[in-house]
């Protein structure tokens, strides 16, 4: 029998959570209620419209008339369920009110920095380093993963809750986390003493040290090695979410109108992610901000790194003369600045429609510093699922140390959960994924392996990495497949000169790629497509940076499959630079 314990690093922490207990509203009684919102009806002709069995029926109507927003009401067909003035009001705000009780509880947990997976206290024991020299000699330690080098406050929120609880608000703490260890037995290739809920990436890794500590003890070497952390994240996989054509913004006017849209319609939350912020752009969106919060709607400005790529002086400059500004028009409490970098390329603005919808639009814009003036290119994302994905990876990027939870980093993370909830509305559907920093260098390789006719690529600048990034798959593909290349670039970069990118030029297209700078009009769009139905959209510049696998919010895009949707975007850039 062979026994060897592994001790997983972990931090443990404890705060005090408000948790929302109580049962909600299911999406059926929400629907039954927006039915009679609109027209009376009986429990036999609903049941019939729905598919639904009429007892379901009936007991979502018993629900909705406790509370007091459905009555029955006598009609030619008999009783008919009628919604009352507050069933007609619930209706207007777009979601149900729950019948809840919120409390006050303090939780402890441990998070493992191996997998990033969330343990009660109750369910693993940590000890100190120093207690670990008692268990023996046959003892491995695990290494931490850069990939989890912060808390994933969703996942941990999830951890906690029990049934029918929901956690709305977490007190601030001076505490810090404190490093500690769980230790567990691996014995025959079974782990014993980790809970159920831990991370399947976790018990492979656990598994994977065990039984390299086994191979060193039978050659009698040391075994205090340490694993490799585990390996990167896989990508995300693609779903089915809501897209329209309309849902692609190209060029300088769709964005700019989107800004002042979501800015108008918006009654709960603007988020606003821009790259950088410029000083010269506070006179024309400061009258913009307030408007949107005298409706009570409250803004949050994040902000990434300045234009050089390396600093972030200038934005912070303007970032420090933009919350000036706000403080002398008395609208501090609307319009919140997140007061650090979050050092992320990302440009994202994310809106409700005021009418209890959300949308986030992800690509290429600086909300912030963009004249509006640049050929442009961003998805609308209007799936409540990955919208709200797209919000919980705001508060992640907003969170400080760790264990410093401030009240920006938690109020999103609620926000995205809630927005994760929303019931989807009807409408056409493509395949889409969020694209984050590691998964750009997977998609080229989508695109050299599976492109049949065409690849099309456009980028701000022009550098060094844009050789192994774009330029080498490329060259691959047309060997292999014979199919066209486009290549489009703003302005070089970094140790590239203009005379350089010449060089390139002539070079490429010695081998059959067209490789093009772009003047007019000024090219920022960071898109990557190939043939008729596959697009990726992003914040990337595909030609410039080599994304990274440990950063992994440093960049983030879209891809959509949905048909002829490339080469509508690759027609309207062709007629933009030939105007």
């Amino acid at each position: 029998m062979s026994v060897v314990q592994v001790a997983i690093p972990v931090l443990r922490g404890r705060r005090r959570f408000h948790v929302e207990k109580g049962k909600r509203w299911s999406l059926i009684e929400h629907l039954m209620l927006e039915s009679v919102a609109r027209t009376p009806a009986t429990a036999a002709d609903l049941a019939q419209r729905s598919s639904l069995p009429r007892r379901v029926v009936v007991e979502a109507f018993i629900r909705l008339m406790r509370v007091g927003w459905v009555e029955l009401a006598a009609g030619s067909d008999g009783l008919s369920f009628v919604a009352t003035d507050s069933g007609q009001a619930q209706i207007k705000n777009g979601s149900l009110q729950a019948l809840t009780v919120t409390t006050p509880r303090w939780m402890g947990f441990l998070i493992d920095q191996v997998s990033g997976s969330v343990f009660r206290r109750s369910e693993i024991a940590a000890r100190h380093r120093n207690e670990l020299a008692k268990l023996g000699e046959n003892l491995v330690y695990l290494q931490k993963s850069p990939d989890h080098d912060k808390e994933d406050l969703a996942e941990l929120f999830a951890a906690l809750e029990g049934e029918d609880e929901v956690i709305v608000r977490v007190e601030a703490s001076p505490d810090r986390f404190l490093e500690r260890f769980a230790v567990v037995t691996v014995v025959n290739d079974t782990i014993e003493g980790l809970p159920a809920r831990a991370n399947p990436a976790l018990r492979e890794v656990i598994r994977s040290a065990a039984a390299q500590s086994l191979k060193k003890s039978e050659a009698k070497t040391a075994v205090s090695a340490v694993p490799g952390p585990l390996r990167p994240s896989p990508a995300a996989a693609t779903t089915t979410a809501l897209f329209e054509q309309n849902d692609l913004l190209i060029d300088a006017q769709d964005h700019s109108s989107a800004l002042d849209r979501a800015l108008a319609q918006a009654r709960e939350e603007v988020i606003i992610h821009s790259t950088f912020i410029s000083e010269k752009s506070i006179p024309a969106i400061l009258p913009k901000l307030i408007g949107a919060a005298s409706k009570g709607t409250i803004v949050r400005v994040m902000w990434g790194q300045d234009d050089d790529g390396t600093s972030v002086s200038s934005s912070r400059r303007a970032v420090s003369a933009l919350q000036r500004a706000i403080d002398e028009t008395g609208w501090g409490g609307q319009i919140r600045i997140h007061s650090f970098t979050t050092r992320s390329h990302a440009k994202l603005l994310i809106a409700d429609d005021g009418r209890g919808q959300w949308s986030a639009i992800v690509g290429s814009c600086n909300w912030l510093s963009s004249d509006f003036d640049s050929f442009e290119s961003s998805v609308r994302v209007r799936e409540p699922a990955l919208v709200g994905q797209l919000v919980r990876h705001l508060a992640s990027m907003s969170l400080g140390s760790p264990g410093v939870w401030h009240e920006f980093a938690t109020d999103l993370t609620i926000l995205g959960r809630r927005i994760e909830q929303v019931p989807r509305p009807a409408g056409r559907t493509a395949r889409m994924k969020i694209l984050l920093a590691p998964d750009h260098g997977a998609l080229v390789l989508e695109a050299r392996d599976s492109a049949v006719r065409r690849i099309f690529v456009t980028s701000h600048r022009i550098g060094i990495a844009g050789r192994p990034m774009i330029i080498i798959p490329a060259l691959a593909a047309v060997r292999e497949s014979r199919i066209e290349v486009g290549l489009y670039y703003g302005r070089p970069t970094g140790p590239l000169s203009g005379i350089d990118a010449a060089g390139l030029t002539r070079e490429l297209a010695k081998q059959g790629i067209g490789f093009r700078p772009i003047h007019q009009p000024r090219l920022h769009a960071k898109i990557l497509a190939w043939d008729d139905d596959n697009l990726a959209v992003t914040s990337q510049n595909w030609l410039s940076a080599d994304p990274s696998d440990v950063a992994r919010l440093s960049e983030i895009g879209v891809f959509v499959e949905s048909n002829r949707i490339a080469d509508y975007l690759i027609r309207r850039f062709e007629h933009a630079r030939s105007r």
